[in-house]
């Protein structure tokens, strides 16, 4: 679902930034292991949002925002500044909505977005059902 830019309000932002600050943890240049995955799952299933709703978030809000950190000899690996993030990922949403849609949902440009993170996606993905206790998209 388009987000309407006139819902960036710092409440819309502040219940998505756990979520940002989370996920955007797949594009650092490092290697996730079980424990960091459940640590993000927790965030995640917490957020009550559904499993697409996640994943629109880290296909449209997250990925367009860190995704070059991966293709650069020297990414960030311990975490990307906060305020950094938030500030990149609102003005994409606000300023670049289609642009930032096309990229998340065109296939070539997904692939190179997420080549590199969609295994943890995956996993996450069985994570938060668990935690959930559920078997379909809750």
């Amino acid at each position: 679902m388009p987000i309407d830019a006139n819902a960036l309000d710092s409440r819309w932002i502040d219940a998505r930034r756990p979520l940002w600050l989370a996920l955007s943890e797949l594009w650092l240049d490092t290697e996730l292991d079980e424990k960091d995955l459940e640590r993000i799952a927790a965030v995640l299933a917490q957020s009550g949002l559904s499993l697409a709703d996640l994943r629109e978030i880290y296909l449209v809000e997250v990925a367009p925002a860190v995704h070059r950190n991966l293709l650069s000899s020297a990414g960030a690996w311990s975490g990307f500044e906060e305020a950094w993030l938030v500030e990149r990922i609102t003005s994409n949403l606000r300023d670049r909505p289609r642009r930032t849609r096309f990229l998340a949902w065109f296939p070539l440009t997904r692939r190179m977005m997420t080549y590199a993170t969609e295994r943890h996606w995956k996993r996450l993905v069985d994570l938060v059902r668990v935690r959930r206790g559920v078997d379909n998209d809750s």
